[in-house]
């Protein structure tokens, strides 16, 4: 079997279809990893054959004015928004819409490319992640099945209208982008959907669970790791992913406020901390308080085995990672997907929810940081919780048992 992954422009759209690709190759399929040349770095550190197709697109901080502010200071959407679709104001469905032709506008400068190389290589199956529009195009011009990969709980199918019909009508630039092939909108063959039961929202028929497996990118365990593990603290792992820099095109400085306000917060208490980000956002930080260890580029799951706890923003593939190795979260939040996320955590009782915009304007807001994160340290009902998460996961098929359900479909 031949199969063809491809992914959004981003490596957090990528990362949690790497399991499973590895899976497929593990098994004797032939696999390649198709993006635009943006991804080509992430491409080639996945270790697959890699294919670059069509042209970067500025991200929407750029071209759409003010969009990246909106969604950063939009009024709080319900809890499980897309199972109450009917609650959700004018405005929040029109901030659901612009990813949706966001991806669209991404998926249009790669298709033509991807299409054609598709053509050649004759793939039997393509795979693709929740926002990778291209793939789905690609697959319904080859007359192959298409299977749509999700990246978490957060992220939510954006082809279609945020509308409370069960049977929305695609967004025209969705539909264009099949009308270019002469094809009509194929719905995916089968959904792939990595998150547990406790956090999962349902999608339409066919589907499989499948175990969230921790990939993170390429990296070197700290050799600094055997020292830190010896010291008696409680640890933590502050994250910000890595979207916070695009960010900063719209929001300029202020896109950074949350991370520096939890770094200035957790760094005043009794805490050994460890910060794992990129050199670009470290570059940006300036002075941190000195109880917190850089860790650039070093893999998630390389550190939170070891942690106690974790602070971020509450990205799929980071909030998973964390799930899947029973660690505590506290998220601060200032977009839709990731308070979906955070929201379902807070309910199963795995984390604490703090959204930025409440924060914000707060004098007192390090104080609530620090207030959150001794309750998740110190309450042992969170890492019960949290532990309970973990054992669901390990539960669930992992990537070598869905590759059957690929073959079967192909």
């Amino acid at each position: 079997m031949r199969v063809l992954v491809t992914s959004n422009n981003a490596r957090q759209h990528l990362y949690p279809m790497v399991p499973l690709a590895w899976a497929c190759r593990a098994a004797g399929h032939s696999v390649q990893v198709a993006a635009a040349p943006g991804m080509a770095g992430a491409m080639r550190e996945v270790g697959l054959p890699a294919v670059v197709v069509g042209k970067d697109v500025p991200p929407p901080a750029v071209t759409v004015k003010g969009l990246t502010a909106r969604f950063h200071s939009h009024a709080r959407f319900p809890a499980d928004w897309p199972m109450v679709m009917h609650l959700l104001t004018d405005d929040q469905r029109d901030l659901l819409e612009h990813l949706g032709r966001n991806a669209a506008r991404g998926a249009r400068a790669i298709v033509d490319d991807l299409v054609a190389y598709a053509r050649e290589w004759r793939p039997d199956i393509v795979v693709y992640d929740v926002a990778g529009f291209a793939g789905a195009v690609t697959a319904a011009a080859l007359g192959v099945p298409g299977v749509r990969h999700l990246t978490g709980y957060g992220l939510r199918p954006m082809e279609n209208r945020p509308l409370p019909s069960p049977s929305p009508e695609p967004l025209p630039e969705y539909a264009d982008l099949f009308r270019r092939f002469g094809v009509p909108v194929v719905a995916p063959a089968l959904t792939i959907d990595p998150s547990p039961p406790s956090l999962r929202i349902a999608v339409p028929e066919p589907w499989r669970e499948m175990r969230y497996v921790p990939y993170n990118g390429p990296g070197e365990v700290p050799a600094w790791l055997p020292e830190w593990l010896r010291m008696s603290h409680r640890r933590v792992c502050v994250t910000w992913g890595y979207g916070v820099v695009r960010t900063l095109l719209a929001l300029g400085p202020a896109a950074l406020d949350p991370l520096r306000d939890t770094l200035d917060a957790l760094g005043g208490m009794d805490l050994d901390i460890v910060l794992a980000t990129t050199r670009e956002q470290l570059d940006l930080l300036g002075e941190l308080p000195p109880n917190i260890r850089r860790a650039v580029s070093v893999p998630l799951q390389y550190l939170l085995p070891y942690c106690d706890l974790i602070v971020h923003q509450a990205g799929d593939g980071t909030a998973l990672t964390a799930a899947a190795l029973g660690v505590p979260q506290l998220a601060i939040t200032n977009k839709p997907d990731q308070a979906l996320t955070s929201d379902r955590l807070a309910a199963v009782g795995a984390g604490l929810h703090l959204r930025y915009q409440d924060l914000r304007d707060d004098r007192a807001r390090q104080d609530v940081i620090r207030s959150a994160a001794d309750k998740l340290l110190s309450a042992g009902r969170h890492r019960q919780a949290a532990r309970r998460l973990r054992h669901q996961i390990e539960q669930q098929p992992t990537p070598a048992d869905v590759v059957p359900a690929l073959e079967a479909v192909a």
